[in-house]
């Protein structure tokens, strides 16, 4: 019988951000992909043992930023969504909640439970004395970070691609 077995590394690696996306359908049966650019999964392993009961760990990859200049003039965030076709009523633009991850071209695992999309944002506003509160012109965005969570269901022959330095001991 093999073993496998698994160690913390103690150091983050360039293999370590990867690209992650999301695919899933709209009511109108349009392919919906969210991706993560230089994502990587800075949570901690976090595993509920429960009898009768699956082990279903939620994974959270953040995109990372690889432009470190803040005088550029770019401010793209590491994220994309991409929606393909047109969607001819509201309700044929309802996202539906089953969808499957990916990490680069490979499909991740069984999930349960799904996932979210979150982009945390962080802004600042320049207040003057006598301001009532925001003034338009006034508001600056400071950055974001864009997060991709799913809940897996299976994922033994994954650990390494889900968590960052953890690798295949030799």
């Amino acid at each position: 019988m093999a073993i496998t077995k698994y160690i913390g590394t103690g150091a983050v690696k360039d293999a370590d951000f990867k690209e992650i996306s999301w695919v899933g359908l709209t009511k109108g049966g349009n392919t919906v992909t969210i991706k993560l650019h230089n994502a990587i999964n800075m949570g901690n392993i976090d595993w509920t043992f429960a009898e009768k009961n699956d082990v279903v760990p939620s994974i959270e990859f953040t995109a990372c930023y690889t432009n470190t200049d803040a005088a550029s003039d770019s401010t793209l965030e590491p994220y994309e969504i991409e929606i393909n076709g047109s969607t001819v009523n509201a309700s044929d633009g309802i996202i539906l909640g089953a969808g499957k991850f990916y990490i680069g071209e490979t499909l991740v695992a069984l999930t349960r439970g799904g996932g979210q999309f979150t982009v945390e944002r962080e802004y600042r506003e320049i207040n003057a004395d006598g301001d009532r509160g925001a003034v338009k012109g006034r508001v600056v965005m400071e950055g974001s970070r864009p997060k991709l969570t799913m809940n897996v269901l299976t994922m033994l022959a994954n650990i390494s691609s889900l968590y960052s330095s953890i690798e295949v001991s030799a």
